[in-house]
């Protein structure tokens, strides 16, 4: 594949073995064995090409990364949100989907190349519009948004795609696991890349599947300041089962809308207890909660408390930015998304029951 052939392995071949092997065991109609084709051609050509530019250029593995921000909480709770207003800090080096989906260039021009990546980052943007025309609903995604970074987990065989946009709900299950310290190693490697293409003072990321991973993620940044965002559970859970849903019923031939409902509420509940379990073993002061319901009342007084929190800097200068973006309402949704979980065979009580010591730890 592109004249390369060292994909390196520290657990990277035992992650695509296990990988395959899920994958393998699900009924995919003609749209989901074109997906899955095209999503492992997608991030072995990275890896190739990674591994190449870091024999190429061993010095960009030296380049530190300092006291990352990073944004994660359950999925549709509002992490989306945040990312895009604290992205109006200059000081913040979020990434757009074109870098975080084509980290590196052709193997001509590695660390460049960045008109060619733009538009490899096009096809997949134009493949989510034309397969899943309803997904802009709940999520909105374009090339040039800034985006999550699961994109850099999954060039090292960690595809969070597979079970939250295509349905492999027992490959989501059984990479709890993995032992993912591994992954974001390599995450990291990928971030000294693309701070090589551009820098700031800190990164700031997000990706709602850090929280069932945050050992392994503070592991590997132990100097991370951590955003944890809250909503509802009610509509937290609802919201994911409806996005899930709409995307998965696109690939595979059989979808039962409850199997997605006992996913997703194992699966949150799991994700609540493991993020929990990994804050308890590092300073509170590397994490900061935030709850949607203040985020959206009070935008900007919520990012003034996660800046003092952090002990960064907040100046006039940068609250004009600020409440510029938060004008904007990005959201990175349209429309109204609708849903009743009663269609995933869930009801309010027994979300609120699964979830009464987080409720009552959060307030929500």
């Amino acid at each position: 594949m592109n004249g390369l052939d060292d994909y390196g392995d520290d657990g990277f071949c035992r992650r695509l073995e296990e990988t395959m092997d899920s994958v393998l065991q699900v009924d995919w109609n003609t749209l989901g064995r074109f997906g899955l084709r095209y999503i492992f051609h997608w991030h072995l050509g990275n890896r190739l090409r990674l591994i190449e530019l870091f024999r190429q250029r061993p010095e960009i593995l030296e380049i530190p990364i300092k006291r990352p921000i990073i944004i994660t909480g359950l999925f549709r709770t509002g992490t989306t949100y945040l990312h895009n207003v604290l992205a109006a800090d200059p000081a913040n080096r979020a990434a757009r989907t074109w870098e975080l989906a084509h980290p590196v260039g052709r193997k001509r021009d590695l660390l460049g190349d960045d008109a060619w990546r733009r538009w490899r980052g096009t096809h997949e943007v134009a493949m989510d519009d034309i397969m899943i025309p309803e997904q802009d609903e709940a999520h909105d995604v374009t090339v040039d948004a800034w985006e999550e970074d699961f994109f850099l987990l999954e060039n090292d065989m960690a595809i969070m795609k597979l079970f939250v946009g295509m349905g492999d709900y027992r490959y989501g299950m059984r990479m709890l696991d993995w032992d993912m310290v591994e992954p974001y190693a390599w995450h990291k490697k990928q971030l000294q890349v693309l701070w090589a293409h551009r820098s700031a003072t800190r990164w700031l990321l997000k990706c709602p599947w850090h929280l069932w991973n945050l050992r392994a993620l503070l592991t590997v940044y132990p100097d991370a300041c951590v955003i944890q965002t809250h909503r509802g559970l009610v509509d937290t859970i609802g919201s994911q089962c409806s996005l899930s849903a709409r995307i998965a019923s696109k690939f595979q031939r059989r979808l039962d809308l409850h199997d997605v409902g006992r996913f997703w509420l194992e699966y949150s509940r799991i994700g609540v207890d493991r993020g929990i379990e990994a804050r308890a073993a590092f300073p509170e002061a590397r994490i900061y909660d935030v709850s949607l319901r203040e985020l959206h009342a009070n935008p900007l007084e919520v990012v003034r408390g996660i800046y003092r929190h952090f002990e960064l800097p907040f100046d006039d200068d940068l609250v004009s930015k600020l409440r510029s973006r938060i004008s904007e309402e990005p959201t990175a949704q349209r429309g109204e998304h609708d849903y009743d979980i009663r269609d995933y065979g869930l009801t309010e009580s027994q979300i609120r029951a699964d979830f009464a010591d987080y409720r009552k730890r959060v307030g929500v």
